[in-house]
């Protein structure tokens, strides 16, 4: 037998004993296919540049936090693709409230996508605010078209 094929067979070993021992929860693997279902590839991603909840300096490597970590409000800003996105989130985990303003957004409707797949369409006023009550926590992210009429969506935060 080979070297590698030694190696191949302790790691599909090794493979299958973690599958059995540590099972990825059924969680995980609807929010990774709704996030495959869902990408956009001509679209262009607003990246998280504020974060309230951020205690370190480091933000694009600040852990996501759940909803149960949230005390009080939670300011969050994103960027990119043509948009600026601030959003303010109240509540409890029994529902929050979202308030918002998309600035250089275009004419199409903005949408809040859930991690499970559900989606709910954000009516903007002229200066593109708007108001979401009831949202269920979880991982969510906005789904918009910039201006120019190129789609944008921020990257997945955990609420």
């Amino acid at each position: 037998m080979h070297h590698d094929d030694n190696d191949d067979d302790l790691l599909a070993r090794l493979r299958s004993i973690a599958t059995e021992v540590d099972p990825v929860p059924d969680a995980v693997r609807e929010a990774a296919r709704a996030a495959v279902g869902t990408r956009d590839l001509d679209g262009e991603l607003a990246r998280l540049v504020a974060d309230s909840t951020a205690t370190t300096r480091g933000l694009a490597y600040e852990p996501v936090r759940r909803a149960a970590d949230m005390v009080g409000d939670r300011l969050l800003s994103f960027d990119g693709g043509g948009l600026r996105i601030e959003l303010e989130v109240t509540g409890t985990t029994e529902g929050l409230t979202f308030i918002g303003q998309v600035i250089g957004v275009g004419p199409a409707e903005c949408v809040l996508e859930h991690g499970d797949g559900r989606r709910e369409s954000l009516r903007l006023d002229a200066l593109g605010r708007f108001v979401l009550c009831g949202v269920s926590p979880g991982p969510v992210r906005l789904r918009c078209r910039s201006g120019a009429g190129k789609p944008v969506t921020t990257s997945w935060v955990n609420l």
